[in-house]
């Protein structure tokens, strides 16, 4: 804990959130300056021409088999946070290349590419007026099925600066007021006996006259939807086809093209650190669909160990989520084989208390904040177990002035088609922006764990090479191929699908020797985690042992080779 501590004290100015310019400026600045371990490479263009960009960081030669890790930020056009991370871990890497033992360890034996920002046009909202939280970036399509598409976009019609919520008064609407805090909408639940009483959308106009406000935006596909693996047809946010959106076709063309990376970890949603995953039997069928759902059991469980070491180094307790269609991470899995460590580093707590009263404060005056219903007042006792929401609103609270930007309140205002609504809500960006005051301890929380990542990667080794001569010019030649990381050498999927190469053993021979037993060349995959081997054998006629090599090749899990000890 004294160096997660240390790396905290020594990152008090973490790397702060820029726009789609100079966020490309940055990593240009650093490749300049670390000329010796850092290069730009193209990963691909947005749909509006935005450049996105990976920075490769290697020490040395890179040679054949040199792990790799990648990094991917902010495939969620909102959650620019995750983009300030993964550059301030190029940064860090970087910049302590040299000096931290471990840092240094890591460059010298892998490779980190980090792509800070997968979606730039989503991103780009953040910094625009009005202010408003863009998802989609993609084609459009007619949600509500009138034959125009796009005419009823979320927009800034209060004039705050900000595209916030509307709740519309509606007898067929679906929301309630939380009975623990009439800011919050919960859905209404008919067989408890309770009515909806309002309509919950984006801020907008109706401008085609349909009685709906803001139901049919301009554009609809989600980027991190849009990948081939589990893709869902037919519904709006999925694109026109896998890999429709340019920002897909180039990271899944960037993964595809290095098969030297062995492990992913995404920054962003969802998020699968926190506790048991849906996983299946290792040797489930495909039944309907290919492949079944869920990951292979051995394979959930590397991620759950990894789950447990996250949560021990960053307090990060965020439960594990699943809505996993058509994102990057279920097709780097299903598509590469690869493990895809998923991290959503912060989200407003709902374990916080609610903030103590003043002793002098009289109840019976308290009222509800920002609301014109009957709904239980501040301090008013009630059964109900608070909503999210709720409990979202009272670490809002908790926190004072600093943090009171993140819900807007509810504002009575004359729409000018609909009539009386009330417009506030959770601010853009309230729910998942970190506060300033915590961004550095969690870049260093952040750091530390990628680095202890970086520790368990899967390597090759051969261990207890020997040559026994047997007489008449024979030898009996055994050696041990041993996986010396935490990770496997391969996922039980990728062996399945025969996604990522095997290792490759080489036994080479002086010319006029003969092999008389075993293979030349032989493929591995069973090398499991945390000290899997196979042991080999050949028998050989005619060969020095000091002339026998064996060589171990790898794609992503390093490269060894070893001449057999006489054993006398």
């Amino acid at each position: 804990m004294d160096e997660l501590r240390d790396r905290r004290d020594s990152q008090t100015s973490p790397a702060p959130v820029l726009d789609q310019r100079k966020l490309r400026q940055a990593m240009s600045r650093l490749a300049s300056q670390h000329a010796d371990i850092v290069s730009v490479l193209n990963v691909g263009e947005s749909r509006t021409g935005s450049k996105i960009e990976a920075l490769r960081i290697a020490a040395g030669e890179i040679e054949q088999g040199r792990p790799a890790i990648l990094i991917v930020a902010n495939l969620d056009g909102p959650l620019l946070h995750t983009s300030a991370i993964a550059l301030g871990h190029a940064q860090s890497l970087v910049e302590n290349y040299g000096t931290d033992e471990r840092i240094t360890e890591l460059i010298d034996r892998a490779t980190v590419y980090v792509i800070p920002r997968c979606n730039p046009d989503a991103a780009e909202g953040y910094f625009a007026s009005p202010r408003r939280e863009i998802r989609a970036t993609g084609h459009g399509v007619d949600d509500d099925r009138d034959g125009r598409s796009g005419e009823d976009d979320p927009e800034d019609i209060n004039g705050d600066g900000i595209v916030g919520q509307m709740r519309i008064p509606d007898p067929d609407g679906t929301w309630i007021e939380d009975p623990t805090d009439a800011r919050a909408l919960i859905e209404a639940e008919v067989t408890k006996g309770q009515r909806g009483r309002w309509k919950l959308v984006r801020e907008g106009r109706d401008h085609d006259g349909d009685g709906e406000a803001s139901e049919d935006p301009r554009l609809d596909a989600w980027v991190n939807r849009n990948f081939a693996s589990d893709w869902q047809e037919h519904t709006k946010h999925a694109g026109l086809f896998p890999t429709d959106e340019p920002e897909v076709r180039g990271l899944c063309e960037f993964v595809l093209s290095r098969k030297d990376i062995q492990l992913v970890v995404v920054y962003g949603e969802p998020h699968n650190m926190g506790g048991k995953l849906e996983s299946v039997k290792d040797d489930a069928p495909a039944s309907d669909r290919i492949p079944a759902a869920g990951l292979r059991k051995s394979d959930a469980e590397y991620l759950e160990e990894l789950g447990t070491l996250y949560r021990k180094l960053t307090d990060n307790e965020a439960a594990s989520t699943s809505d996993r269609a058509g994102t990057f991470q279920t097709w780097c899995y299903d598509h590469r084989g690869l493990l895809c460590v998923e991290i959503a580093p912060w989200a407003i707590p709902l374990d916080t208390k609610a903030p103590e009263k003043a002793e002098q404060e009289d109840p019976d005056e308290t009222t509800t904040l920002d609301s014109t219903d009957d709904a239980p007042d501040a301090g008013e006792k009630t059964d109900a177990k608070p909503s999210d929401d709720a409990l979202r609103l009272k670490w809002i609270d908790a926190e004072g002035e600093n943090e009171s930007w993140r819900h807007l309140g509810w504002t009575p205002f004359e729409h000018p088609e609909l009539g009386p609504v009330e417009i506030g809500g959770f601010a853009p960006f309230g729910q998942t922006d970190p506060p300033e005051s915590l961004r550095a301890e969690l870049a260093a929380k952040e750091l530390e764990f990628l680095l202890q990542l970086g520790e368990k990667l899967a390597q090759v080794a051969i261990e207890g090479a020997t040559a026994k001569p047997l007489g008449g010019g024979l030898l009996e030649v055994e050696a041990t191929i041993e996986n010396s990381g935490f990770l496997p050498l391969l996922t039980t999927w990728g062996k399945r699908t025969r996604s990522t190469r095997p290792a490759l053993v080489v036994l080479r021979l002086p010319k006029g020797a003969e092999l008389l037993a075993g293979q030349r060349r032989t493929l591995l995959s069973d090398l499991a985690g945390s000290g899997g081997h196979e042991k080999l054998r050949w028998l050989v006629r005619g060969a020095n042992a000091a002339a026998i090599g064996i060589h171990v090749e790898t794609d992503h899990a390093g490269a060894t080779r070893a001449i057999p000890e006489v054993q006398r």
